[in-house]
């Protein structure tokens, strides 16, 4: 059975190594919240950096785009606009790979007889 946080399902699962088939199985995120803050390998099972990047940068550059076209700085309100929206949409990207990157390590499973790791 899998070790889940109240209130969630236990799914009955077997470690996928070969010659271990222990049913000993672990969500990584408990796995790691269970261990001492000094102990070693911590830091090995951690959590991914949860860099979510602030759009407040792109914003007021698109902003600042628009005021300068009004303003009749056009070429250079055009070049601030390309490039805020530009930014933006890569930040966005670097927030969803964060959130993905998130999500996947919480569904990760961690063998306890064995400490192989493994998404389902």
């Amino acid at each position: 059975m899998v070790s889940t946080p109240a209130g969630h399902a236990e799914v009955a699962v077997n470690c996928p190594k070969p010659n271990c088939g222990s049913s000993n199985i672990q969500l990584m995120s408990l796995y790691w919240s269970s261990l001492a803050p000094g102990a070693s390998g911590k830091k090995d099972v951690a959590p991914p950096d949860e860099a979510a990047p602030s759009l407040r940068g792109p914003v007021l550059l698109i902003v600042a785009g628009v005021l300068g076209i009004a303003a009749g700085a056009v070429l250079l309100g055009v070049v601030a606009l390309v490039v805020g929206g530009l930014w933006g949409w890569f930040a966005k990207q670097l927030g969803e790979d964060a959130t993905r990157r998130r999500t996947e390590w919480e569904n990760k499973r961690v063998c306890l007889a064995c400490s192989e790791q493994w998404r389902p």
